[in-house]
């Protein structure tokens, strides 16, 4: 029972130094919260720091590790990228500070193979690793390069070597039938969905502004849900150690890619984006997940009023 008086009474003495930390530099802080329960700042900073700090963990894949040590539940599906988020948010910068004035040292420590955490990270092409993953993307992405430069000009009709002359009678018939459906389809189809992107339009007013060198290759689109933006992207040819998400209250969306490999032979550059979204968030509670072929999915929950 003393040990667990002595472990609150840390935490908030931590808590307190880290809110003065904050507060001498005018910036912002806000404690996180993970479903909806206040997080252990200080349980975070110690697995991290023993871990040999932000950097080790995150160049060696140790998130998920960091993150297990909470026992989250099993719907909670990025582990990882959840707990790295908190601690960018509110210890990387006390970490640095620490680092800088000498407060803080690391020693070299032995770290555990990565492998069996995150499966990524092996300087050998293995089936799973980041370089096979990146060529299966690379691969995906130039098929899907080849279909859209693969284009027939309204009239033309495919070359087919066929034998049997009663068979181009048939064919015929069958591509006049064909044309008459296509005529039919805009209007039955095209006006309500047009009117559907109309009415989508109006209920979101979000911007996407690129900063730096235009990247149209990534597409965006946002969606409005119950209590959350949902924000999906394409980014491929990226790993997703090589996408970056930030957010701030205000509602700002901050999508980054930066390949490891600049003069890669694929062409895959360096972006960065920058969402608007209508109403104020919680960066805290922001979740994204980068599927194998380049597909973001950013869960973005609205600013819950105080109570």
């Amino acid at each position: 029972m003393d040990g667990d008086v002595d472990e609150i009474e840390d935490q908030e003495l931590f808590m307190r130094e880290v809110e003065a930390f904050y507060r001498e530099r005018a910036l912002e802080f806000k404690p996180p919260k993970f479903y909806g329960q206040p997080l252990n700042c200080l349980k975070l900073w110690r697995a991290v720091i023993k871990l040999g700090g932000y950097d080790t963990v995150t160049g060696s894949k140790l998130w998920r590790q960091v993150g297990e040590s909470f026992n989250p539940p099993k719907t909670c599906t990025t582990v990882s990228w959840t707990f790295r988020i908190f601690y960018e948010k509110a210890l990387l910068e006390y970490e640095r500070h620490k680092t800088q004035t000498g407060e803080l040292q690391f020693s070299i420590v032995s770290l555990p193979d990565p492998s069996g955490v995150d499966n990524e990270g092996n300087g050998h092409q293995t089936p799973g690793s980041g370089r096979a993953r990146r060529d299966a993307a690379a691969r995906a992405m130039q098929g899907w390069h080849d279909q859209r430069h693969i284009k027939y000009s309204e009239g033309d009709e495919p070359i087919v070597k066929d034998k049997n002359p009663s068979s181009t009678t048939k064919r015929e018939k069958s591509l006049k039938s064909i044309g008459s459906l296509k005529q039919k389809r805009p209007n039955e189809v095209e006006l309500p969905v047009k009117a559907a992107r109309t009415e989508t339009s109006r209920q979101l007013d979000t911007t996407i502004v690129d900063v730096g060198p235009p990247a149209d290759w990534v597409k965006i689109n946002v969606r409005e849900a119950k209590d959350c933006f949902e924000v999906y992207a394409l980014v491929p040819g990226l790993l997703r150690e090589e996408v970056r998400v930030q957010s701030d209250p205000a509602g700002r969306l901050v999508i980054t890619g930066q390949p490891e490999q600049l003069n890669n032979p694929w062409g895959i550059t360096a972006f960065k984006k920058v969402v608007s979204l209508p109403a104020r968030i919680d960066p805290l509670q922001t979740s994204a997940v980068v599927s194998l072929h380049g597909r973001l999915f950013v869960r973005v929950p609205l600013e819950q009023p105080n109570l």
